[in-house]
């Protein structure tokens, strides 16, 4: 039997809503998806940096959990693996089942819980996790990953990051997006660390100094731009990292 839903998820699930009233499952560009499909591993650009640790994929089963509208399943399939989808949302699923039929591409899609996915000990090869993680308990979700995946097995994490006190100035500098929940906010480097904790941290790469968020708001058009040279400016002086508002990992379950 299930548990029943949290205040927290209940939050999520409203939010979701929110989010997917406004959204429309608008085939990608052919471009949008050959941009994830071999990412150079000195990539600028976060998700496409999460696709690079991917590795090789072909026929393995890779669980895009929180997958949202389902943009991420599109070249996931499209680089040969066996994709099963989850996210809490009932309607962001509708959104992501009818991206796939209008795709013409099949996936295993569901609505359920991260902290309750209903899949069998040890049956995912990959579990493919963007920017799900600060809007939940960690341990409790990071215990459900564990228990999921195969020895052997990795999770590829994209989460919203605050380390420096410096990031909450700026953010208070712009007007908050309308589609958050009470319950959500960037890791702090102690909750990260709870993530990693059991697992084996490969590949971990901080993006996104803070005046990308302030250009992408204030400056749409410069968004790549501004990606590029924070993507520059991280790689000359790594002790800009404690200043970046995003990460990216990789985590390996030992075998």
């Amino acid at each position: 039997m299930s548990t029943p839903l949290s205040q927290r998820d209940q939050a999520e699930i409203e939010r979701s809503a929110a989010e997917a009233s406004k959204a429309a499952a608008q085939p990608l560009e052919q471009a949008e998806v050959e941009r994830y499909l071999n990412p150079p591993a000195d990539t600028p650009f976060a998700l496409e940096y999460a696709f690079h640790l991917l590795g090789d994929v072909r026929d393995k089963t890779v669980l895009d959990l929180g997958c949202g509208q389902g943009e991420n399943i599109v070249p996931l399939i499209a680089r040969g693996a066996r994709v099963r989808a989850l996210d809490i949302s009932p309607e962001l699923i509708a959104i992501t089942r009818r991206r796939l039929r209008d795709d013409g591409l099949e996936a295993e899609v569901a609505v359920g819980s991260a902290y309750e996915t209903g899949l069998a000990d040890r049956s995912v090869d990959v579990i493919f996790c963007m920017s799900l993680i600060h809007h939940l308990d960690i341990k409790q979700v990071r215990d459900e990953m564990w228990r999921i995946l195969r020895p052997g097995g990795v999770a590829i994490l994209k989460e919203p990051v605050r380390f420096s006190k410096v990031y909450g100035w700026l953010r208070g500098l712009l007007p908050a997006h309308e589609d958050i929940s009470d319950y959500e906010h960037p890791l702090t480097r102690g909750e990260l660390a709870v993530m990693l904790e059991p697992f084996t941290a490969e590949g971990l790469r901080y993006f996104r100094l803070p005046f990308v968020p302030l250009f992408s708001r204030v400056l749409p058009a410069t968004t790549k731009s501004a990606w590029r040279a924070s993507g520059r400016l991280l790689h000359a002086l790594p002790v800009l990292e404690r200043y970046a508002t995003s990460v990216v990992v990789r985590l390996r379950k030992p075998v």
